[in-house]
């Protein structure tokens, strides 16, 4: 019997669901959430008539309201046939880092757990990765979850492969290339670029947390000689598809292509 339970998410069982999937089930519906914060309040309130089987965080957590056996409320009639997860955030955002990864994670283990096809689809009678709106007004005549996160379908995917052992493309994929195209950068770089260096180390490295962590980059736009050991440490670090490279402490083509790598999932 599949699994009714994500074993790494918080259980809060809600009110709002009624009946029973069909099973098996067609693959996974991510929903953006227009806001921020737990949906477990609103989804445990039977007067708004909506709910999801999971909510997922901005920092990677995980909430299950609904078990996978039952429908929950989120795509009116494609609720018997595809699992969903709300995903914290706006439309006009995209997923963070760790999101994808988590949702790589997640659509991994339900190819395994629930035979779900290696594909992104638009179309109900698919099987895959699908979104909200390809449902039309027969699913509520959404838009959801936006052209931003539905575009980042294909490198859920493909870390999903990988994490079940699939290699990677053998080119980078768009999600990647945005960081193949950071500028270069070394001690004594300042600005942007190095912010978005500091926060991504931190996140390779579990530093991720505001407050409290001694060894959290602070993401202050400086590259100085704290920033240049992590990036040190970044690049002996060894990995199933990206293994060490030249350590030099700069951040150039490589270094941006390795940190691509990780933070779209390709090396968990």
């Amino acid at each position: 019997m599949a699994a009714t339970r994500y074993p790494p998410a918080v259980w809060r069982p809600v009110v709002n669901t009624s009946g029973t999937m069909v099973q098996p089930t067609r693959g996974l519906i991510p929903h953006v959430q227009q806001g921020n914060g737990s949906l477990y309040g609103m989804f445990n309130n039977p007067s708004t008539q909506v709910s999801s089987h999971l909510w997922l965080s901005k920092g990677g957590g995980w909430e299950q309201y609904v078990d996978f056996a039952d429908k929950a409320w989120a795509e009116a009639a494609g609720n018997p046939y595809w699992l969903s997860v709300e995903c914290e955030g706006f439309d006009t955002e995209d997923y963070t880092a760790l999101q994808v990864q988590r949702l790589a994670e997640f659509y991994a283990w339900g190819m395994t757990e629930f035979g779900w096809k290696a594909a992104v689809t638009d179309s109900v009678d698919g099987y895959g990765i699908g979104t909200h709106r390809m449902g039309g007004t027969a699913w509520g005549g959404h838009s959801c979850p936006g052209d931003i996160r539905a575009n980042r379908r294909g490198d859920i995917l493909s870390a999903a492969l990988a994490l079940n052992g699939t290699p990677p493309p053998s080119g980078p994929s768009p999600a990647q290339l945005r960081y193949v195209n950071m500028p270069t950068l070394r001690r004594g770089s300042t600005g942007s670029a190095v912010v978005t260096l500091q926060n991504s180390l931190n996140i390779i490295f579990g530093h991720e947390a505001t407050s409290g962590d001694p060894n959290r980059l602070v993401p202050d736009g400086s590259f100085g000689p704290a920033t240049q050991a992590r990036v040190g440490s970044l690049q002996r670090l060894n990995s199933p598809y990206y293994g060490p490279i030249n350590v030099d402490g700069i951040v150039g083509r490589q270094s941006w292509l390795k940190i691509g790598y990780i933070l779209t999932g390709m090396n968990r």
